[in-house]
């Protein structure tokens, strides 16, 4: 077998062959990104929030929460936009243990059990903003007041409520958000 030096030496005339389906998949992606208007890409850049709302049948405010708010805070975009996780818990209880915990929220169970310093009591909200504590709160806070938060931390704006990163008891925040 020989080598012909020349296939080495010479650079190839030839282009790669690309199929013309592989060439509208392209165009059709790059035109889809040049689409995205203002809105999308803010919300590409958008924080991931996650609320956490704690709480069980056995306690009355958890459920006329459940009943009354969540509802209308479904039908609300920029709530859609988040990640809404419920974790089952009694009144007596603190964090639920992490097998009771759903998926998306068992990688916070030790940041969950740091904010809420073991406190027993429902419900108990977290407001997690990639990935860290933004907000923790006993009781249960309007629809309103929920798209309130939603919208400042999405905006940079002032947040509508004096922010808590772990509580002390159930009305005494112990560290305070700057």
């Amino acid at each position: 077998m020989s080598i012909n030096s020349r296939q080495f030496d010479e650079p190839s005339r030839q282009r790669p062959r690309v199929s013309a389906a592989s060439l509208r998949t392209l165009a059709a992606v790059a035109t889809g990104f040049a689409m995205l208007g203002p809105a999308a890409h803010a919300q590409l850049a958008a924080p991931r929030i996650m609320m956490v709302n704690m709480g069980g049948n056995d306690c009355p405010p958890c459920i006329a929460w459940r009943v009354a708010e969540l509802p209308k805070l479904q039908r609300m975009p920029e709530f859609q936009a988040i990640t809404f996780v419920h974790a089952t818990k009694s009144i007596n209880a603190s964090v639920p243990p992490t097998w009771a915990l759903p998926d998306a929220v068992r990688p916070f169970k030790d940041k969950l059990d740091e904010a809420s310093s073991g406190m027993h009591g429902s419900p108990q909200v977290a407001l997690l903003v990639d990935g860290q504590v933004y907000d923790y709160y006993f009781g249960a806070r309007s629809a309103d007041e929920v798209l309130q938060m939603i919208r400042a931390i999405n905006a940079g704006t002032p947040y509508p409520f004096p922010r808590c990163l772990k509580k002390q008891n159930r009305d005494i925040c112990l560290v305070k958000a700057s």
